[in-house]
């Protein structure tokens, strides 16, 4: 039976539309998250405003991905946290996502005491309202920097699954404190509830509610 033009031109049509949505998919899987990173509070009896910038300057770096994670520039940051200074807790944390178009959003602190530093940061996750919590500390202001790198190492694993070189170099670093511990008392070790492997399966476990 011989088919009618219509036949073939609904035909086409059918293969048309799911190429359409084929790429309308593939192109909103592909679509970068947006990350906006306030400008961390620093608890400290000195002034450390150039601590501040340059941390925000260096998240933005290591968290910057054009494939998986655009990061609002710093200085688009600066000034809409001039506009955004009656806000404070959640509140600053959905209405610079809802400013910026981001879905995360990144605020941390940065307390010194008695020359050392404690770096608190948190990630939210604006559309689930939930968050993951990272932290590091410092002996000293020299190596400051190095600690703020571990937290962005962290983040981009644990929030945005990439692997970065300060990642893997955590976790060759944390497998032979692991295998230092076995070797010198294991049964210290084998009483251990599994800390260590606990903490990365748990991955979004840790994450808290905002309401």
């Amino acid at each position: 039976m011989k088919k009618s033009p219509s036949f073939f031109k609904g035909i086409m049509s059918v293969f048309i539309l799911a190429g359409l949505i084929f790429a309308h998919t593939a192109a909103f899987a592909n679509t970068p998250e947006t990350l906006a990173v306030l400008s961390f509070n620093i608890n400290a009896d000195k002034n450390l405003d150039y601590i501040k910038k340059g941390i925000s300057t260096m998240l933005y770096s290591r968290l910057t991905c054009p494939e998986k994670v655009v990061v609002v520039p710093p200085k688009k940051m600066a000034a809409l946290e001039a506009e955004l200074k009656k806000f404070s807790g959640s509140d600053l944390v959905h209405e610079t996502a809802r400013r910026t178009g981001s879905r995360y959003v990144l605020y941390g602190t940065i307390t010194s005491l008695a020359g050392t530093f404690s770096i608190d940061a948190k990630v939210f996750d604006t559309t689930e309202k939930q968050y993951m919590a990272f932290f590091e500390q410092s002996k000293n202001s020299d190596d400051l920097i190095q600690k703020v790198d571990c937290i962005a190492a962290a983040i981009n694993h644990k929030v945005f699954d990439r692997t970065t070189v300060t990642w893997e170099q955590m976790e060759q670093e944390k497998q032979k404190n692991i295998n230092k511990l076995k070797n010198q008392n294991p049964e210290t070790l084998m009483q251990m509830p599994a800390g260590w492997q606990r903490e990365e399966k748990v991955g979004w476990k840790v994450w808290k509610y905002l309401f």
